[in-house]
């Protein structure tokens, strides 16, 4: 109804008939449902303790040194740390960037390569272990070859934020993960792939979430239009970072590799729950199946 702008009314809902199950049938679909709802949410609070996990741990290796207070420690630029240890910044222990793309939303002359385009809004449910609803796409043979995504990518999101949240999000790419899409990976244009030198992906992205929570990224952006801009190259080249030797940085990757592997597992496991979840309600409630 409406004249100018069209509204739902009380009446509309008053006149619609549906099917109501006994009160008691009712009571056993709630009871079905809400055991899997319980199970979804149960590995929703283990990945958030295994997550933060990880995060203390990056903190107590790297920040507070607590494994190595028996060493020797050193001045640097950043203050005491390991001796053998150096100052240096991420472009130190990368290989380089790779631009996103956004192709084409059908095939179309030679955008015939079908991939799912990852987004910034998708990083929430990538680093919990969920599929998410990334968008399939259509991009060049060889724009797939040259920026598709690989294990120990992290993806960081350039554009966006808000006056409180700042851009610079990131989202860790392993081969668990890869392995949940039908589709070859690439990410957005408005987001860039960060490929670590071997051994150091995990140390970069612990290290990338520990300046984000710390803010750190709000002074560099720049854009004033209502869209900020991540500046990551001047991210990459000047804020400095302790780089650990490889051997600690890879110690600590194979422990962040076991965690995030359950990561994977129960985001895979709650997802199958939620599709069976919504595919029974519908059939319950209409006596498609009984109870």
């Amino acid at each position: 109804h409406g004249s100018v702008f069209e509204t739902i009314t009380k009446d509309t809902f008053a006149s619609i008939k549906c099917l109501v199950p006994s009160l008691d049938d009712q009571q056993k679909i709630a009871t079905i449902l809400s055991s899997l709802d319980a199970k979804i949410e149960n590995n929703n609070k283990i990945n958030a303790n295994l997550e933060a996990q990880a995060q203390a741990l990056f903190k107590s290796w790297f920040v507070d040194f607590e494994p190595f207070q028996n060493g020797e420690f050193e001045d640097s630029e950043l203050g005491r740390i390991p001796k053998g240890w150096k100052v240096g910044t991420y472009s130190d222990i990368i290989e380089g960037t790779i631009s996103g793309d956004w192709g084409k939303e059908s095939k179309q002359g030679n955008y015939t390569h079908s991939v799912a385009c990852i987004r910034g809004c998708d990083f929430q449910d990538i680093n919990q272990g969920i599929r998410g609803k990334t968008p399939e796409r259509y991009i060049l043979e060889k724009n797939y070859v040259s920026k598709h995504l690989k294990d120990k990518d992290i993806i960081v999101e350039i554009s966006g934020g808000t006056q409180t949240v700042s851009t610079g999000r990131v989202c860790l790419v392993s081969d668990d993960m890869l392995q949940k899409y039908n589709y070859d990976l690439i990410c957005t244009n408005f987001c860039r792939v960060v490929r670590p030198l071997i051994n150091y992906s995990a140390y970069i992205y612990y290290s990338w979430l520990f300046k984000y929570n710390g803010k750190v990224m709000f002074g560099y952006e720049n854009g004033t239009s209502g869209i900020k801009n991540f500046q990551i190259n001047d991210f990459l080249t000047k804020e400095l970072l302790l780089i650990p030797p490889v051997e600690c940085s890879l110690q600590f990757q194979n422990i962040i590799k076991t965690l995030q592997k359950t990561i994977q597992t129960n985001g895979t496991e709650s997802t199958t729950l939620s599709t069976l979840r919504d595919t029974l309600l519908p059939k319950l409630m209409s006596g498609e199946i009984e109870v």
